[in-house]
């Protein structure tokens, strides 16, 4: 098979499993995908014809009021913009990290392995491991920790969430 880019329904889908926040439950009424807070299924979405929501448009959502045999796939710079910046993204970066230190307590390698387990669905390389101990461990001085809204472990998580590997199947 070759490398396609998950659907942004599937993807926002497997960024809330990940998280630990994904809403399971089925039926209901639509939601608001503006609200970075909701964590119910993308297809529980309302879609507006009118005014399609910023995510879905900017990661090719077809138009409501055309008909298409075939999604258009763009990458374009406001999509990683998007995902370095939405409160959505800090969201589930922030709730990542809590769920693999709440999983793995006091255990830095154990971390960093059962967060890759989590996003990519395989154990970190030691590469990996080696270069995701030195980030932790990295010291900042008083200025950036306070101008930083994350800590370096939900930045860590961020870094995994926005990666070319959680977004792209192989």
């Amino acid at each position: 098979m070759n490398r396609q880019r998950l659907d942004v329904e599937a993807w926002r889908d497997a960024l809330l499993a990940v998280s630990g926040r994904l809403d399971r439950i089925f039926e209901g009424p639509s939601t608001n995908l503006a609200d970075s807070s909701n964590n119910r299924r993308t297809v529980y979405a309302r879609v507006s014809r009118h005014e399609l929501d910023g995510m879905l448009r900017l990661f090719d959502f077809p138009d409501a009021n055309i008909t298409s045999s075939k999604r258009s796939e763009t990458t374009v710079p406001q999509q990683q913009l998007f995902v370095m910046n939405s409160p959505f993204m800090l969201e589930q970066a922030k709730a990542l990290a809590a769920r693999v230190q709440a999983e793995v307590p006091n255990n830095p390698v154990g971390q960093i392995q059962r967060a890759f387990q989590l996003a990519y669905s395989r154990p970190a390389t030691n590469a990996e491991l080696e270069i995701g101990q030195t980030y932790l461990q990295g010291k900042e001085d008083e200025q950036s920790a306070r101008d930083n809204k994350l800590s370096r472990w939900e930045r860590y998580a961020q870094i995994l969430l926005a990666s070319n590997e959680f977004m792209y199947l192989d």
